[in-house]
């Protein structure tokens, strides 16, 4: 009904709404919004390769250097308020100069003259994070027609490859321009925010532009129990792929393995994520959100114990790549059943799924380093992989659902 007067109205979403409908995938706008997760994602991931060299010009503990690594994050509590904005304005705004805002602030932390600089750089490096992705994630299942897996899959992919990329490109311009001149890695966002204005506001373009006003609160009521069960999939579910990014390399070498085997492991497990995360989508338009997470969490624990247990060996690197991809295979999938239970309010649904998602690296950096410290580094990660498999009974409780603009 609402689609029909909007249609009459002569509302943009009028048009977008149909198309879905029809089962219309627009590749150019889909890959281009992949293209911005993974040149905005980038940036992001400048904060581990610079912070020796923070901690070098402005003399760091290592306590006050952990602090400011987690800065960026601190805005991750707005992602649903964010969200809420981009559901009734225009999300497209957010999406265009989001990698340009987070360039610049992250891009220039060599200029920052002190500590609390660093923090305000990083806040607003977060905040820009934090309206992006929501905004980002909604828009690309607008322009998917009835594939919202396999859209959102594509998204996560540039988020995953984006890990990959990021590193090496900010230590070869620091390596070229030094680390105050490191601002000229910010080049490549300005000129993919110009390009995006001409795509996403040019003539042709099938993005979502401005929605008819919908009742969050009545969209929570109705699909409140499923919102909540999916809240407990995704967090647990986000402690065990945190905890083994972050920690698993320290494990190795504490072993007694090399660094360099270490770095081979971690970069394996990544590897095994980024094709989980461009397979998972696609598999769950076609066999149901809830069999597949269902079903990659089932296989996950106990390949990742095999990695655990024969870490070193052969089987291991296996046992890495396939835990990767079982656990990571889950985001786009977790993301399109998100926007599936609230498809008038996708931005808000992604917001409460990414918040999680992100604050949970930093539950794992807590809890796991606590754990740690009593049991060892083994059993923290044995228990990570345990508090995963609690995300079976709440996975099991979900609607199951396979894609599709919904009509609500």
């Amino acid at each position: 009904m609402e689609e029909t007067e909007a249609k009459a109205a002569g509302r943009p979403d009028a048009k977008v709404a149909d198309e879905a409908a029809q089962g219309k995938f627009h590749t150019t706008e889909v890959v281009t919004l992949a293209g911005a997760h993974l040149i905005h994602d980038s940036y992001g991931s400048f904060i581990g390769p610079l912070l020796p060299l923070i901690i070098q010009k402005h003399g760091l503990t290592l306590a006050a250097a952990g602090f400011l690594a987690t800065a960026n994050r601190w805005p991750g509590i707005a992602m649903p308020f964010l969200g809420y904005l981009a559901d009734r304005y225009d999300a497209r705004a957010f999406v265009i100069w989001g990698p340009t805002v987070s360039a610049l602030c992250l891009s220039t932390l060599g200029l920052a003259p002190s500590y609390w600089v660093l923090i305000a750089l990083l806040v607003g490096a977060g905040l820009s994070s934090s309206a992006f992705h929501p905004a980002a994630s909604a828009l690309v299942t607008y322009a998917s027609g009835k594939q919202w897996g396999r859209a959102t899959s594509y998204f996560m992919t540039g988020g995953e490859l984006a890990r990959t990329i990021g590193p090496p490109f900010i230590v070869a311009v620091v390596s070229q321009f030094s680390f105050e001149g490191a601002w000229v890695a910010a080049l490549p966002a300005v000129l993919f925010s110009l390009f995006a204005v001409t795509r996403f506001t040019g003539r042709g373009a099938h993005v979502y532009v401005r929605p008819a006003p919908a009742h969050l609160g009545a969209a929570v009521r109705a699909r409140g129990r499923a919102i909540l069960l999916l809240a407990g999939v995704v967090t647990f579910r986000s402690l065990v792929i945190s905890s083994f990014q972050i920690f698993y390399a320290t494990y190795l070498t504490g072993l007694g393995e090399s660094l360099a085997l270490a770095g081979i492991s971690l970069a394996v497990y990544e590897a095994g994520g980024v094709l989980g995360a461009f397979l998972g989508g696609p598999v769950s338009d076609r066999f149901g959100r809830r069999t597949v997470m269902g079903f990659s969490q089932l296989l996950a624990g106990p390949v990742l114990f095999v990695a655990l247990l024969w870490s070193g060996q052969p089987i291991a690197f296996v046992a890495l790549f396939v835990g990767g991809l079982l656990t990571i295979s889950a985001g786009p999938v977790q993301l399109a059943l998100a926007q599936e239970l609230m498809p008038e309010n996708r931005s808000v649904a992604s917001g409460i799924m990414m918040f999680l998602s992100f604050e949970g690296t930093i539950f794992a950096s807590l809890v796991i380093g606590f754990l740690a410290d009593r049991t060892g580094l083994q059993g923290a990660l044995g228990w990570s992989i345990i508090a995963s498999m609690i995300s079976l009974p709440f996975t099991f409780l979900l609607p199951e659902t396979r894609g599709g603009y919904t009509g609500h």
